[in-house]
């Protein structure tokens, strides 16, 4: 995803030129290939499992759906990775190449986008009942869900719509993990946007403010439910309807914090590099190439574990 600094400007070299290494081309190989098994068939069980009447119902499990659907598609864009750099090892479909980055890289980034901020609305829906519980049957609707969705995929499209550019995207590196795609102009100052400023402004949306609100909500969450406890505590056994709701609000908080933890843990580290190398090119500092492929390529596994058990 990243490159080095002003020889990109000026014109290809052998130095522009990296390729896969062993441990990436495994990891491509065996590692999305478990992540396509368990990702597949644990999003499909989700989606089951959210459909279901008792919590079709609420709007936080509706939610928890459209992620199930936005990171099945985040994985099946991931597939020509796969085939590509861990089964083949060369470039394919070279003929339809610059259509199929545009198309694949637009919608790893929408997607990616739309997961991280249903996930922060997820918090905000769960904020909402565990703060304002006499007003969130009126907030925390389906139709306010679908409202949310649609303003999410907006944005999304308006944030990555260069990339469907054919004046500025298309293969770069076919065939090389994380860079197979990029800039078709090497001297144009779309160039400079994407490996040194789009890197900034991705994880500032995808990572940086979804966590940061996720963590403001979960810690508002938790110290509402101290204070509360020992009301929720006295609900009697002859009370059914108060005892499942109180289950369930508590299934959905449990789920809700695991999918943040596991967004966390995937998204960080590769933010992390992409901001690091990024950084380095701006700075004009004669980072090797290959290096920062090949660690934005390993750390890229790592985040596509995220869409395959964040719900």
């Amino acid at each position: 995803m990243n490159i080095t600094n002003n020889s990109v400007i000026s014109g290809p070299t052998p130095f522009l030129v990296p390729s896969n290494s062993p441990i990436v081309v495994l990891l491509y190989r065996y590692g999305l290939g478990f992540i396509f098994l368990f990702g597949f068939t644990g999003n499909l069980a989700s989606m089951a499992t959210f459909m279901q009447t008792t919590l079709r119902a609420t709007s936080t499990a509706f939610l928890f759906l459209i992620l199930a659907i936005s990171d099945t598609l985040f994985l099946f864009v991931s597939i020509f990775d796969f085939i590509e750099v861990g089964m083949t090892q060369n470039p394919i479909l070279l003929t339809s190449y610059d259509n199929l980055c545009r198309f694949r890289w637009f919608l790893k980034g929408l997607t990616q986008f739309c997961s991280a901020w249903i996930l922060v609305f997820v918090t905000i829906d769960r904020w909402l009942r565990t703060r304002f519980p006499f007003k969130a049957n009126k907030w925390c609707t389906h139709r306010n869900v679908i409202i949310v969705t649609i303003c999410i995929i907006i944005i999304g499209i308006s944030l990555h719509s260069h990339m469907l550019s054919a004046q500025f995207f298309g293969k770069f590196v076919p065939g090389v993990a994380t860079v197979a795609c990029g800039p078709v102009q090497l001297w144009a100052p779309y160039t400079l946007f994407f490996f040194v400023q789009w890197p900034f402004i991705q994880v500032f949306f995808v990572c940086l403010i979804p966590v940061a609100l996720m963590l403001l909500g979960s810690i508002d969450i938790h110290r509402t439910i101290q204070k509360t406890k020992s009301r929720i505590q006295t609900v009697g056994t002859n009370q059914p309807q108060q005892l499942r709701q109180a289950r369930l609000h508590r299934q959905m908080l449990i789920l809700m914090v695991s999918s943040i933890i596991i967004f966390f843990v995937t998204t960080l580290p590769v933010s992390i590099r992409q901001i690091v190398a990024a950084y380095a090119i701006s700075a004009n500092t004669a980072a090797p190439l290959e290096p920062i492929v090949n660690d934005t390529a390993i750390l890229t596994v790592l985040l596509s574990f995220n869409y395959a058990v964040s719900h």
